[in-house]
């Protein structure tokens, strides 16, 4: 589909599929491919690794102007990190499905013997031109409907069957975005494929497209496009997604199990910062703590409630005990006026005919803005 794609945007004066042969379309196809797992993977890590920086600065954000912002520049940086893979990517690919080149070993040593390493990053700037808006598009709109999706199913990650339909619907719409800009990259890459005088810029390409083909050319090559890389980027979200997620469960699996028990009898749960514990046991009872964490920032008292009962019951299940044998609890609240959305969501998260030795106590305010913070003590 990608070569497809690449010969349909092909300057005139170069030669058709039919002159070029169906094996065109698989040529260099192994090697070229063999770039799309650096390349993901830098994109991906880079996006990650940005947006963490500049949450632990500016604080979390899910959803909102901030958690826009915050997505829009992470992915920026992803994709111009990744064009350092993605440029000879598409010079490689391109000038060996308009048969420049006969195979991937002669194009290698040719660009470098004539051209030498800049030959590689032929097209920087409309690659770039077009890139960082489709990274940017796609990464921030899957992020917004990740967001909008888990604020909704008070989850913390995806399912596959939503990753993969995000990820699709978000490389369609870059796509879409993007392909005037696409179709200029593939022209200057490929110039010399065609017998034609070489474009001596972007700004003339499109002048010269617009000036002897008419503005419709732009969309040259949309539809194999749109059939390869919705399900490629859908492939890669899903991926990423799921590899979070496994790697979320690795890391607090291991955390888990680091339990250290002191002389004098105490077990303490992972440590979740210092001076804390998640959890402590001693003599059969278990003392912990529930926040509502990865929470939205606006998300009301019921659902804080719900998510800080969540934390509850991991962390009396890591120290192998229930909520069926809770004794006393103590809830702060920082706004009373809450209390009967924050009672609604004890009474159904408590066992039938369960109580507790409840306790609720009005404050000024909790960490992280939060609305609620419920202190619990439990027979082990």
């Amino acid at each position: 589909m990608d070569a497809l794609r690449t010969i349909s945007q092909t300057r005139k004066g170069a030669k058709e599929l039919s002159e070029l042969g169906a094996g065109v379309l698989i040529s260099g196809c192994v090697q070229t491919s063999l770039f799309a797992f650096p390349l993901g993977a830098l994109q991906f890590t880079v996006f990650g690794n940005v947006k963490r920086a500049i949450s632990s600065v500016v604080g979390t954000a899910s959803g909102g102007v901030k958690g826009t912002a915050v997505a829009i520049t992470s992915s920026a940086c992803a994709s111009l990190a990744s064009c350092a893979v993605g440029v000879p990517q598409e010079i490689l690919k391109q000038r060996l499905v308009t048969k420049i080149y006969p195979n991937f070993g002669a194009a290698v040593r040719t660009i470098f013997k004539e051209e030498g390493i800049k030959g590689f990053y032929t097209g920087w700037g409309p690659t770039v031109a077009r890139n960082l808006p489709y990274v940017v598009i796609t990464f921030t709109t899957f992020n917004h409907w990740k967001s909008m999706e888990l604020k909704k199913s008070e989850e913390t990650s995806l399912d596959q069957k939503t990753s993969l339909k995000f990820g699709m619907g978000a490389a369609l719409i870059g796509c879409l975005a993007t392909q005037p800009l696409d179709v200029v990259k593939t022209r200057m890459m490929t110039q010399a494929a065609s017998n034609l005088v070489p474009y001596s810029s972007a700004l003339n390409c499109v002048k010269d497209i617009i000036k002897t083909e008419g503005v419709t050319a732009f969309l040259a090559g949309l539809p194999p496009r749109a059939a390869y890389i919705a399900p490629l980027w859908g492939a890669q979200f899903l991926l990423n997604e799921k590899l979070t997620r496994k790697i979320g469960e690795w890391n607090h699996k291991r955390s888990s199990s680091s339990l250290i028990t002191s002389s004098k009898g105490v077990t303490r749960g992972p440590s979740p910062g210092p001076g804390r514990n998640a959890w402590v046991k001693h003599k059969g009872v278990v003392w912990t703590v529930g926040v509502p964490s990865g929470r939205s920032p606006n998300a009301n008292i019921n659902t804080q409630t719900v998510l800080a009962l969540k934390s509850i019951d991991s962390r009396l299940k890591q120290a192998k005990t229930d909520k069926s044998k809770i004794i006393e609890a103590t809830v702060f609240l920082t706004n009373m006026k809450e209390f009967k959305g924050f009672d609604e969501e004890w009474m159904k998260w408590l066992p039938s005919g369960c109580g507790a030795s409840r306790a609720t106590v009005g404050v000024a305010k909790l960490a992280n803005n939060d609305k609620v913070e419920i202190k619990v003590t439990v027979a082990a």
